[in-house]
């Protein structure tokens, strides 16, 4: 047999088995649409190397080596390292953000009390947004419940346990220090952390840019100054359920999205308890909420991913289909650096997450600066206006994205060559419309109720 015969044959074994592999992962994964077009691929490619078969030489090895030299080629974009990998870019002067500020302390406003009015006093040109938004019944409304009582009453549920655990934040400091190592200390509170349930972790200093200024929500007395003088931040993420994430914007997501902060708030607690019992100071920052630092900026800077097109962290192994959870400590630590993952330049060519997004929320075009930070800034008045008209906290930016699939060898392969090469990210890219849709389409959860 020639030789440029073999080497063809290679090559159309090759890209069979791949499109083989692909199809029976989307039958696993219920992705009928992938399994379908997958499937056609190998049958196309499987009569496309039948077809040659039939042909005489020299035309036969002409084709074949056409084929060998073409899939050379290709794989050679595909995995030559020619993408200079960005990361996320502080350009200038961060400040403090006055968590009175953030959208939901300033829903959790009572119109006609005082600090309702003496905060759209300082901010009056929030005022008339955010009094149309107020007209929509709120997330988990009594009006919402008819969508799906079961699962809006499992939601209420969550947060309401959530609400009790706010004062468990932190507490009295042990007088006896136990000491071990920085490198040791680390050790174990990141397996302590995995232990306890958590995805990812990472360790960062506690850049005081990302502590809040002001008490915006929570049991501390609203509008008092805080003071966070801790050492380290400690993030984690923990894993969403991608059943319960596709059926955004439907009631699963918000139970999925209540069940994980719950799980965020018992680690952060026991965690926090864990540290001060060692003689050294933390403290818990859960949902609810009782945050005194931002968690996103303070994730990306311990190594769990990076800020995304769709305004929250995307992390290497999950995408952004996460919930973070959050403990400052002084406690001696060894800090991560920031990860280069791609995420800024395959979020630049995308846009998936702004097509699907039913507010326009998320911006399609460059990146602008805010606070400092170069990124992309969502319209959060319009995505939270959306999020009371669902019921929920929507997601569907979450579920479309591409690096939310699930976290198995095959996606762990395209997200890792993607990391790579710029001709990969494009072509992963569009690989994503072709085999999965352009647009969302809802699967069914683990609580269909």
């Amino acid at each position: 047999m020639n030789v440029w015969t073999v080497l063809g044959e290679f090559s159309f074994l090759a890209l069979i088995c791949f499109f083989l592999v692909f199809s029976l992962y989307s039958l696993i994964e219920r992705e009928k649409k992938a399994f379908w077009r997958s499937a056609l691929f190998v049958v196309g490619l499987a009569s496309i190397n039948f077809v040659f078969r039939l042909i005489t030489l020299p035309l036969k090895a002409w084709l074949f080596g056409a084929i060998f030299i073409l899939f050379t080629l290709f794989l050679i974009l595909l995995f030559f390292p020619s993408l200079k990998r960005h990361s996320v870019e502080v350009s200038g002067e961060q400040k403090k953000v006055d968590e009175r500020d953030v959208i939901f302390a300033r829903f959790d406003l009572v119109e006609g009390t005082r600090d309702y009015e003496e905060y759209y006093k300082r901010r009056p040109e929030l005022k008339k947004t955010d009094g149309e938004i107020r007209k929509i019944p709120d997330i988990l409304a009594p009006s919402h419940f008819g969508k799906n009582p079961a699962l809006f009453s499992l939601a209420q549920v969550e947060f309401d346990f959530l609400e009790h655990q706010l004062t468990q934040v932190q507490g009295e400091v042990f007088p006896e220090r136990t000491r071990y190592s920085a490198s040791e200390n680390t050790r174990m509170i990141k397996s302590i952390i995995k232990y306890l349930g958590s995805d990812l972790c990472g360790v960062c200093f506690l850049d005081q840019a990302y502590v809040y200024s002001h008490v915006g929500r929570g049991p501390d007395p609203y509008g008092k100054k805080i003071v966070l003088n801790h050492e380290y931040a400690i993030s984690f993420a923990l894993e969403m359920d991608l059943g319960m994430v596709a059926s955004a914007p439907g009631a699963p997501v918000i139970v999925e999205t209540a069940k994980k902060y719950v799980e965020a708030a018992k680690i952060s607690i026991m965690v926090a308890s864990f540290i001060r019992r060692m003689g050294y100071s933390a403290r818990a920052h859960i949902a609810g909420s009782n945050y005194q630092a931002m968690l996103p900026p303070l994730a990306w800077k311990g190594g769990l991913g990076e800020l995304g097109r769709l305004g929250i962290l995307i992390t290497g192994t999950y995408g952004p289909r996460i919930r973070l959870g959050l403990v400052t400590t002084d406690l001696p630590l060894v800090p991560d650096s920031p990860e280069k993952l791609g995420v800024q330049d395959f979020c630049q060519k995308c846009q998936k997450c702004a097509r699907n997004c039913p507010a326009q929320a998320i911006p399609y075009g460059d990146k602008s600066e805010e606070n400092g930070v170069l990124k992309w800034v969502l319209n959060r008045e319009e995505c939270y206006r959306f999020w009371r008209k669902a019921g929920t906290d929507c997601a569907i930016c979450v579920s479309v994205c591409p690096y939310s699939k699930p976290d198995n060898s095959f996606h762990t392969l395209i997200r890792r060559v993607s990391e790579r090469s710029s001709f990969a990210q494009s072509l992963s890219i569009r690989a994503d419309d072709l085999f999965y849709g352009r647009s969302l389409h809802r699967k069914k959860s683990l609580l269909d109720i």
